[in-house]
């Protein structure tokens, strides 16, 4: 005898239920398409948008954002060349840290590569991706401009499937059929045409999370409607809150109404028609006047809204916004439930989405780095080299919540050869060119400061008194160092 459902059927045991049709879950189509059809430029751009607002509105989100991007690039990204061509790497290390870094950007001004890095990050996270165009100056002067996601898209009288210059174009990028980029067409304000960018200038920097992906999706795509429902609930419950903190206290009475002597009463509405209400001015608040069953009293308002319901809804729609945005939520709480053990954790996963999008970054920094020398040595700004385009970046100290932990272990990694001392530098934004210049100019500045002493007080002083280290450190007398019981 078959064992049959609530609706008379027989029941069908299989591995993979998802194949089973049902009434109880609405009918989904089996879509074996491509993701830029499953997610078509209209849908990419309104969910930008949404991400945009969201980003702008929304403190949490906002925060999260922010700080990957802060931890991701910091005072780092300091260029590194790791070439054989020693005296290359110095003049182009200069080059980039005291030329291009801070002036590579067409716009000029505060726009300089660190600045932009953040920029860039965040841009991934909102808008899904950034374009950099590469340019130069009238001169030949290597530059970048930052292009935002909106601005390369399908023109307007044009078609996306259609063939446009030998290849095909799909939300604003033209493709060979090997998939291969050939042109992006940067729209202006009004979404016609300007011009076609060449592939070969263009850096298109996005995280991809599909094979054969061609436009990045916002980081906010899986938590969009949570977010906005999360604003919307928040705004109405602060109207709430301002309207219930308007009324002060209710009096119940006999009569329904106020003392009409009272010369603080002040009848509102139509007072012909008697629909009018009464209100008391009390100190900045009102007094509100019900009619009573029988007997009198007054009362405060009490006002338990949001309640725990409201505020547990939104942390947990708050986590899986964090979630998706593979970020920890206890980077935005302060804390994390579990001790130490549990910060750690959390500490090591933002560790983990900061390198992941290091990694990125890196790309970016390096083609622009690249180009920047390229162009340098066409100018006879810098000699030919082989290995002009061998580059490397520093990254910032790594998450942690105990610093102190983190300089001893490099310390200790430098002392047993582990970690050199550019390394160290390095992730304090420095150069180890600019590092053993500044010290050498602090020996100098103390040994002349010592001289200058000595020949006005005729008294001789110790370098080491200089800069002693431990109170124990004392100076030595007649070329030997005393000794300390």
């Amino acid at each position: 005898m078959a064992i049959l459902d609530q609706f008379g059927r027989q029941v069908s045991y299989k591995a993979a239920r998802a194949a089973q049709d049902t009434r109880l879950r609405p009918y989904e189509p089996v879509e074996k398409k491509d993701i830029s059809d499953l997610v078509p430029a209209t849908d990419r751009v309104t969910l930008q948008s949404h991400a945009r607002r969201i980003y702008l509105n929304f403190g949490p989100i906002k925060n999260a954002i922010n700080q990957r991007g802060m931890y991701t690039v910091g005072r780092a990204f300091v260029p590194i060349y790791i070439g054989g061509d020693e005296e290359f790497g110095m003049l182009a290390t200069k080059f980039l840290t005291n030329s291009f870094y801070p002036i590579g950007d067409a716009r000029g001004g505060m726009h300089d590569l660190k600045t932009n890095l953040f920029g860039f990050s965040t841009s991934i996270d909102v808008d899904g991706e950034i374009f950099i165009l590469l340019t130069e100056t009238a001169t030949g002067f290597p530059q970048y401009q930052g292009i935002p996601s909106h601005r390369i898209a399908t023109p307007k009288a044009f078609s996306d499937g259609q063939m446009y210059n030998g290849a095909m174009l799909q939300d604003g990028i033209t493709y060979y059929p090997s998939g291969e980029a050939k042109e992006y067409a940067f729209c202006d304000k009004n979404g016609k045409l300007d011009q076609w960018l060449p592939a070969q200038n263009v850096i298109h920097l996005f995280d991809p999370e599909y094979q054969y992906q061609a436009r990045g999706l916002t980081a906010l795509t899986h938590c969009i409607n949570d977010c906005r429902d999360m604003i919307q609930s928040t705004e109405w419950e602060r109207l709430a809150m301002l309207q219930m903190s308007s009324i002060s206290l209710v009096e119940y009475n006999d009569t329904g109404g106020p003392d009409l002597d009272d010369p603080y009463n002040a009848l509102i509405g139509e007072s012909d028609t008697g629909k009018g209400m009464t209100v008391e001015s009390l100190d900045g608040g009102t007094v509100r006047y019900f009619r009573s069953n029988s007997g009198g009293k007054i009362e405060t308002l009490v006002n338990n809204r949001p309640g725990n319901p409201f505020l547990d809804f939104h942390n947990r729609l708050l986590k899986g916004a964090f979630a998706g945005l593979n970020w920890p939520m206890a980077l935005y709480e302060g804390h994390a439930a579990g001790g130490g053990t549990a910060q750690r954790t959390e500490i090591a996963m933002a560790q983990r989405s900061v390198e992941d999008r290091q990694d990125l970054l890196f790309y970016a920094a390096k083609r622009l780095c690249g180009y920047a020398i390229a162009k340098a040595m066409k100018r006879g700004d810098l000699p030919q080299s082989p290995d002009w385009y061998q580059w490397e970046f520093s990254t910032p100290p790594k998450l942690t919540i105990d610093d102190g932990r983190i300089t001893k272990e490099l310390e200790a990694l430098w002392k047993m050869g582990a970690a050199n001392m550019r390394d160290i530098v390095s992730m304090r934004g420095k150069t180890l060119e600019a590092h053993y210049a500044e010290r050498a100019q602090e020996v100098a500045l103390r040994k002349l400061a010592a001289r200058n002493a000595e020949l006005l007080y005729g008294v001789e002083i110790d370098d080491r008194e200089m800069s002693m280290l431990t109170p124990n450190e004392m100076a030595s007398t007649n070329g030997d160092q005393s000794e300390t019981n």
